[in-house]
């Protein structure tokens, strides 16, 4: 793909419709979103990726180019909270810099159903055991970050009276979390068993997927206008690390997809996967997991800065890369 070609990719609808959003909330619009449809809509897209992954997985099981994906990305849960740790600590103590690397070593779930939505558009396919790699790497980073910290730290006392096996619990049993393995699970058992799941299409694919997509971005695009506002006298170094992060992380899972040979689609998910940060999972486990972490570095990091520039840019840069090389 020439440069020229990457203008069509920047304005997809769904990124058109997060920007939409974004400027309603900076212009300080009454835009919102009334939180029952919002849960609604959001458990929504996990049934639909997750039913759509496990139907996938079924058909290209995890062999081959999947199991090195999913390897790739439990490599990077544990590298991201580490080299994050590193050097962040020194500046900004033990409990940011590892919730930090925790919120940055795990993945957004709607960063890659937007990605998701992004090549269904395009027509180009991609492999379901993405879904699972996605699922996998949700928690491990998360919880290395906290060990990271008790380990570390310098005898926190309210860190270190977190029970880990309370923060483990959370991290298997987030809600979202669940309905997306769940879903994936279904998906699966019901192709496996030989059961016809073509009346379920209608309701998890094509333009009803879309339109949902669409309406939350547009409701994520008024959260991170609110978030940007609230973010002034931000560290510089921390917005340094927002943004270079992604780029580094997405430039390690193009080297590793150019590697092994990955399909431009699954390279493009996995550059997403490790490109992205928690802004969900994460900070919820953090506020009891690390309660000396404060929220509005990580979760401002993840959901204001990083989260808009994967959406905006990085969906379309990654796969102008992704099908320009492999």
């Amino acid at each position: 793909m020439s440069a020229a070609g990457l203008l069509p990719t920047l304005l997809n609808p769904g990124i058109l419709f997060f920007l939409l959003g974004l400027v309603a909330a900076l212009l300080r619009s009454n835009l919102t979103l009334p939180e029952p449809v919002l849960k609604f809509v959001s458990l929504y897209l996990m049934l639909s990726i997750g039913f759509k992954g496990g139907v996938s997985l079924y058909d290209a099981p995890p062999a081959g180019d999947g199991l090195w994906a999913i390897g790739f990305v439990i490599f990077m849960s544990a590298l991201v909270p580490i080299y994050s740790f590193l050097l962040l600590r020194g500046r900004f103590g033990d409990a940011d810099a590892a919730a930090i690397g925790g919120t940055f070593g795990s993945n957004s779930t709607l960063t890659y159903i937007t990605a998701v939505g992004f090549l269904s558009a395009i027509g180009t396919p991609w492999g379901g055991y993405m879904t699972l790699a996605l699922v996998i790497m949700e928690t491990p980073a998360i919880i290395l970050s906290i060990l990271l910290a008790r380990g570390w730290g310098k005898r926190q006392s309210r860190m270190g009276r977190a029970r880990l096996y309370v923060v483990l619990r959370k991290a298997v049993t987030d809600g979202t979390l669940m309905v997306l393995v769940g879903s994936l699970v279904i998906g699966y058992l019901l192709v496996s068993l030989g059961e016809d799941a073509s009346p379920l299409n209608l309701f998890i694919a094509g333009d009803m997927f879309t339109g949902m997509l669409i309406f939350f971005l547009l409701y994520m695009g008024t959260v991170v206008g609110k978030e940007l506002r609230s973010m002034t006298e931000f560290p510089w170094q921390l917005v340094v690390f927002s943004f270079a992060a992604p780029v580094v992380n997405a430039a390690l899972a193009f080297g590793f997809s150019l590697l092994v040979g990955l399909s431009p689609g699954d390279a493009h998910l996995l550059m997403i996967l490790c490109a992205s940060a928690s802004y969900i999972v994460a900070p919820v486990i953090f506020r009891e997991g690390l309660p000396d972490a404060n929220p509005g570095r990580y979760l401002a990091m993840s959901i204001g800065l990083a989260f808009p520039f994967n959406i905006v840019l990085g969906i379309p840069i990654y796969w102008w890369v992704a099908s320009a090389w492999l």
